[in-house]
Order: C-alpha cells, then structure tokens, then sequence
C-alpha cells in the first residue's frame, strides 16, 4: 500500500515537473524574425486568356530559439507598381532548424490584367523595370504556440536582366 501511495507521489510530481517545463519553455520563446526576400527572380508566362508572370524567390527568416519550429503558413498580397495585382496563401509543414537562419524557397503569380497589360509594359520598358511589393505574414508554429511575422518588401525588377 506504501509502495503505491510513494510511486503515485513520484507520478504526479513528475507530471507537475513536465508541465512547469513544457510552460518555461514555451514563455521564453522569442519569435522568429523575416529578414527579406532574396534571390527573386522571373520564372515564366502563361499566356491568354488570363496572362500571368511567375516569379520565384526565398524569404529569409531568423530562428533565434534553440529548437526547430514549423513553418506553415505564407500568406501575402503582390502589389506591381503601387496596385494589388494578386493574393498568395500557401499551407506549408516546413521545419525551420534551431538557432540559424532560413531560406524558404516559395514561387507566386502576378497576373496581368487585359486592360492594363499594354501600359504595365510600356511603363515598365520606359523605366526600365517593374516595382513588385509583396506584403503580408508568415505563420510559424510551434507545439500550440503561434506566431505571425508580418513582412513588407518591395524591389524594382529591371526588364534587360529578364530578356
């Protein structure tokens, strides 16, 4: 009787123990930090009737923590040359590894409306280029805690490194 009383104490400690872990753990954690997108670059045309540029890229994002969390989701608005072109939402289970930084490599489509097509590329080739911000928040989880990295970035993207 003595010997299950003692190993029941043992038990719940343990469970007390476990729990007080997994809550320090869980509060210190810092959130990851959405460094910029890099390597963005022109990867095809899908042609009419609804025209759209394909670009890829990888965002670079900061795990300052000591263990790996999951990435799971991207979601952005594309914005070309000051109007919204496109919304991109991507469900991902991506590990990020612990105390390093990240590349996700992720492609997203810009398509071009009808009416506005001649002038986006008049415009971009008097200018020489075409302005893409892509703004929005990166999910990352992890066990139940979440957090949401906003981003907002924008470059211009010059037409003779594409041709």
């Amino acid at each position: 009787m003595k010997f299950f009383r003692i190993l029941g104490i043992i038990f719940f400690l343990g469970l007390v123990g476990g729990g007080i872990y997994i809550y320090q753990k869980a509060s210190n954690l810092l959130e990851p930090e959405f460094i910029q997108l890099e390597n963005i670059k022109f990867k095809n045309v899908t042609l009419p009737p609804n025209i759209t540029l394909t670009f890829t890229s990888d965002a670079i994002i900061n795990n300052p923590n000591p263990h790996q969390m999951t990435i799971s989701k991207v979601d952005f608005d594309v914005f070309v040359d000051g109007r919204k072109t496109s919304h991109f939402t991507q469900e991902l289970e991506v590990l990020m590894p612990a105390s390093s930084q990240f590349k996700l490599p992720f492609s997203f489509e810009v398509p071009l409306e009808k009416r506005g097509i001649i002038d986006t590329f008049r415009n971009a080739w008097k200018k020489k280029g075409i302005k893409i911000r892509s703004k929005g928040d990166i999910t990352i989880r992890t066990g139940r805690v979440k957090f949401d990295i906003p981003f907002d970035y924008d470059d211009e993207y010059r037409i003779e490194d594409y041709l």
